[in-house]
């Protein structure tokens, strides 16, 4: 009997929510957005796609900050955490404010591995949920895949796809025009499992069609460098259903994300097989079948006539750049040896046993540590070299005859080019970029890893730096456990953990370049000492505090205000704090800032040939200001906009070093709130004062009614009216009319007397 299984993936899933839903219903599928000015059209590849920054055409496009799936995701609200473009000339320019919203949601994903794809004209990414369940709990622990044109427009109110964990990994991936959205389900319960397996799966953007690539994997990479490569491998265990549990051994699958058809197969002769509860699902590729000659054949292995002698288990350690990098082994032999599979290899004629390499083609022995090698490839798109960080030392492996040195040997070419325990970042052209410990997050340094070793042996003999020797790049410190840093317009940009912004996390770019070309590691070298001379241990502002060159009773606080200077440029605030704070002291004490510590501050400002500023005349343009070479800006700058509050509580934070205001400032309570503050106050007391004048209209409308109301009375002659006879005579109708009979008039008339005497009493 033959079992079919297509129909079961190519049916809609209950678990994704797709946009033809919404569209076929009639209802508007897009936000209402105003398109943002600039021709953004253009057929150029995007650079860096699936990172936290793109460049596409004259634009790069960016995530603008560190933000939480639990912040506010409404339409519209988003500011920090938002997709930002700037045009790639103002980022060249130093306009780093130039900065528009084309994406006013979140973009975000726990794993930190994937962020923003451009094809076309759209821009495509993830974003918290906003939707709420039964008891109105916003659901931003679940995650919804979108788009938006690049002008800002045609946002997508009904996500593509929601995956039930905002930790889930996928890719944006592109095929023949059509984007894809390549995702894996982990924990997924489609037929009622009792435990919840890993699945991969393809949604088709252009028709909506989800299909489930394969079911029950074992683990999966996706290309770790080129993140749109739409091409996906992973292992399969194969099942022994007689004794339900798995062979030794595994296999190693492709697919691509415009896959349609899973394979068919004969389940009839398998033994232990039911069709109501096993199942194999399975559109890739078979790439290696690691079924050893004295395990038994199922429908899933190959068909080859010749088996491998051993069963072999294979571990995918990167997919990068159209190589796989694997290591296998046997139930004899636990070594690692490391692999590289080239895309290109598998073709029609691929035999998944035969193609299995022989022992002699590994290109290492240890292969254990492979997921965390940087791979160098040559024009040809062979493997040159392997960079690793083991053993506190970085390390360069040079490829020889197909082989990676199996001996840490020069000769071998497989040599250290920096003695340290380091985290290995990108290389970008000759240069590796790299962090070593000691800062709140990634530290920034780098070195040419392209030289010999002897380059590196002799590197700086006469203390001069050239591109071999390691350099760091200021004290730049980059948030961890977010999205790798990224290089675009050779501008370094990153999520700051540097000096206060450690607290706010948006985007910081250091521009790499020198006006003349791209910095030299000697560049970096002098441009470090020039700052270190500001803000280092023995630099400038640090001096201010010796005492016997600057005592306290005439230079009080002058480090402290020349750092705030250094980073915000801020003179007017120290000039009013200080007029605040002399006029509040008691008679014959020492100033808090005296005039000769407010002209040293001022020279700060004006670096001169007369002041201690004189290395520091130079300018750059950063926003369309000139900047001094003294202030922070000169070096790294914001990229993007700030929220308000965001920016008011960073200058409180500069300020919490300087001296308080006294009690009696100017500057009272109100003044020390933030503008969300602020804004919230005024619009509390304008809503109270409302209220209150409303509830004074509320009362004097009833008292000028209660008035009224008894000057009627008092002018108007009582009327006679119905009344209702309460007694237990049930022959009253008492709903008869006062002309009804004489008795019954009578009697009322006589009972309209008696109440109008009393009504007379009252």
């Amino acid at each position: 009997m033959r079992k079919r299984f297509t129909e079961i993936i190519c049916a809609a899933l209950a678990s994704v929510v797709a946009l033809g839903a919404s569209v076929a219903a009639g209802c508007a599928p897009y936000y209402d957005g105003e398109a943002l000015p600039g021709e953004y059209h253009t057929e150029a590849a995007a650079i860096s796609n699936g990172g936290f920054a793109v460049q596409k055409g004259d634009y790069v496009y960016f995530i603008n900050g560190v933000q939480s799936n639990a912040a506010d995701n409404t339409f519209g609200k988003p500011l920090k955490g938002s997709i930002m473009r700037i045009a790639a000339d103002d980022l060249k320019g130093h306009n780093y404010s130039s900065a528009d919203v084309v994406v006013p949601l979140i973009a975000y994903s726990a794993d930190h591995d994937t962020g923003i794809f451009v094809y076309g004209d759209y821009i495509y990414y993830a974003t918290p949920s906003t939707a709420r369940d039964a008891d109105g709990v916003v659901q931003n622990a679940r995650l919804d895949m979108k788009r938006t044109k690049l002008d800002g427009t045609e946002t997508l109110k009904s996500p593509y796809v929601q995956f039930a964990s905002n930790s889930d990994d996928y890719r944006f991936v592109e095929v023949d025009g059509t984007v894809y959205i390549l995702y894996i389900a982990s924990s997924e319960t489609l037929y009622d499992e009792s435990t919840g397996v890993t699945n991969i799966h393809s949604y088709n953007t252009a028709t909506g069609v989800d299909t489930l690539l394969a079911y029950n994997v074992a683990s999966y990479a996706f290309d770790s460098r080129e993140k749109g490569n739409a091409t996906l491998y992973y292992t399969m265990n194969v099942r022994n259903y007689s004794t339900g549990s798995d062979y030794k051994y595994n296999q190693v699958y492709r697919v691509t994300a415009d896959a349609t058809e899973a394979k068919e197969y004969d389940t009839s002769k398998i033994v232990g097989w039911d069709d109501d509860s096993n199942r194999y699902i399975n559109c890739g590729t078979l790439v290696f079948d690691g079924r050893g000659q004295m395990d038994e054949k199922t429908p899933f292995n190959s068909q080859e006539q010749s088996a491998n002698r051993l069963s072999y288990t294979y571990t995918l350690k990167q997919y990068v750049g159209g190589h796989l990098f694997y290591t296998r082994h046997t139930t004899q032999n636990s070594s690692e040896y490391l692999f590289d599979l080239k895309d290109g290899a598998v073709n029609e004629e691929w035999k998944p046993v035969a193609g299995n390499a022989a022992e002699d083609e590994r290109i290492k022995n240890d292969g254990s540590a492979a997921d965390g090698y940087i791979y160098i490839f040559d024009n040809n798109n062979d493997l040159s070299s392997v960079i690793a960080s083991e053993n506190s030392t970085i390390t360069v492996n040079r490829v020889k005859d197909g082989k990676l040195s199996g001996e840490l040997s020069n000769e071998n070419g497989y040599f250290t080019i920096v003695s340290e325990s380091a985290t290995l970042l990108f290389a970008d052209g000759n240069y590796l970029y790299y962090s070593l410990s000691g800062g709140n997050g990634y530290t920034f340094n780098r070195i040419d890893y392209t030289g010999g070793w002897r380059s590196y042996e002799a590197a700086s003999p006469d203390g001069k730096v050239n591109e071999y020797t390691p350099v760091k790049i200021l004290d730049l410190d980059s948030v961890s456990d977010w999205y790798a840093p990224e290089l675009l317009c050779n501008h370094l940009l990153f999520a700051s953990e540097t000096d206060s912004m450690a607290t706010y996390n948006y985007i910081m770019a250091f521009d790499l370049n020198d006006g003349d070309g791209a910095m030299s590691n000697a560049d970096i070298d002098a441009l470090n000492d020039r700052y270190n001379g500001i803000v280092g241990e023995d630099g400038i502002i640090e001096g201010y505090n010796d005492s016997e060159k600057y005592p306290t009773d005439k230079y009080a606080n002058l480090s402290a205000a020349a750092k705030y200077l250094f980073y915000t440029g801020d003179i007017d605030y120290v000039k009013d704090l200080a007029a605040a704070t002399n006029a509040a002291r008691e008679e014959d004490t020492d100033p808090v800032y005296s005039d000769a510590t407010l002209s040293l501050l001022e020279g700060l400002l004006a670096p001169s040939a007369d002041n201690d500023w004189k290395d520091y005349t130079d300018t750059r343009k950063v926003n369309g200001v000139d900047v001094k070479a003294n202030t922070r800006d000169f070096y790294y700058s914001v990229l993007g906009k700030m929220t308000e509050d965001d920016e008011e509580a960073l200058r409180s934070d500069f300020r919490a070093s300087l001296v308080a205001y006294p009690e009696d400032e100017s500057v009272g309570w109100y003044d020390s709130l933030s503008t969300g503050a602020k804004v919230g106050f005024i619009v509390g007391v304008c809503a109270g004062g409302l209220l209150i004048l409303g509830c004074g209209a509320f009362v004097a409308i009833r008292l000028i009614k209660k008035s009224k109301r008894e000057k009627e009375q008092e002018l108007v002659p009582y009327k006679k009216r119905i009344k209702v006879d309460t007694t237990d005579d049930k022959s009253v109708n008492v709903y008869e009319d006062e002309d009804a009979g004489a008795t019954e008039a009578e009697g009322e008339e006589s009972q309209g007397e008696t109440d109008g005497e009393q009504n007379t009493q009252n």
